[in-house]
């Protein structure tokens, strides 16, 4: 087994406790009270509203974690290797979230995450041999950050006026582009501390540019949790992830594309545990907001 598999399936249950955790917290705040909830885009407000709540601060400290304990295995492993094991997360996140409410996931919510992952393991493990590290194109990273952000973007102004469920999505897939674009300037940017040090690392634009994709995916993530309930969000974002970060190791680390009938064969099958995970999900009793649950 890879040294990276461990640590990449340590980091995906801090971080799914941390959305358990968040989740809470912001399903009472302000942001997810107000008259015009269908139309509101978070802002700075939602995020200085839960620093003061112990229970996001808790959230907040294993997210940390988490994301420490995935940079590490970045290091240990490639973006293509690590990616694909964080969708554990989902089979971790939604039994969470349920902790303290007196309910249980539905046998159909069970049968739809663990398809949703056996199908991401499937689609992102169909690529062949992985090549040798090799230096990242700054000129298709610059482009990746600018696509990445006019598509959340998109996202974002799709939301509005959408019920709680789809704008819980909506915004869960635009937290979801920025964290996988996290996720490759987390590698590079470990890399350059490891053999630059602190200095070469803050005088280069990397460690700035991953500084601010991290506070979008995690405003654009509080604003999903804030707004509907736990399992579209978790879900739509950890289909999101791991599928754009394969995609961006193919542009810019030259990850091949399947193209074999054995490759295509594993495309097309964790293609369509996907699309039927989603829809056991979609059928099943959707999980409570927390407001509904808390005092």
């Amino acid at each position: 087994m890879p040294a990276a598999v461990p640590v990449a399936l340590l980091a995906a249950f801090l971080l799914a406790s941390s959305a358990a955790l968040q989740q809470r917290a912001a399903g009472r705040s302000t942001f997810a009270a107000r008259d015009d909830s269908a139309h509101a885009v978070p802002g700075i407000r939602l995020l200085a509203e839960l620093v003061r709540d112990r229970l996001w601060v808790l959230g907040w400290l294993a997210n940390i974690s988490g994301f420490c304990v995935q940079a590490a295995a970045l290091h240990l492993g490639s973006v293509a290797e690590v990616q694909p094991l964080m969708v554990c997360q989902l089979l971790f996140a939604l039994p969470l979230g349920l902790i303290g409410t007196g309910r249980r996931m539905s046998a159909g919510a069970w049968w739809g995450a663990a398809a949703v992952c056996a199908g991401l393991a499937a689609l992102l493990s169909s690529r062949g041999e992985l090549p040798p590290a090799a230096s990242i194109d700054e000129t298709r990273l610059v482009a990746a950050i600018a696509a990445t952000s006019a598509m959340a973007g998109v996202l974002v102004v799709l939301s509005r006026g959408r019920s709680p469920a789809v704008r819980a999505a909506l915004f869960a897939l635009a937290a979801g582009l920025f964290c996988a674009l996290s996720a490759v300037l987390m590698k590079e940017t470990t890399e350059q501390l490891l053999h630059e040090g602190i200095v070469g690392t803050a005088t280069d634009w990397g460690g700035y540019a991953l500084a601010a994709a991290t506070a979008s995916s995690l405003l654009l993530g509080q604003a999903a949790y804030a707004i509907g309930p736990l399992a579209p969000a978790v879900t739509a974002m950890n289909i999101t992830t791991p599928v754009v970060s394969y995609l961006l190791a193919v542009l810019l680390y030259g990850v091949p594309v399947p193209d074999t009938a054995g490759q295509l064969l594993g495309v097309t099958f964790g293609a369509a545990l996907i699309a039927s995970g989603v829809v056991l999900l979609s059928r099943a009793p959707a999980l409570p907001r927390p407001a509904s649950q808390l005092p």
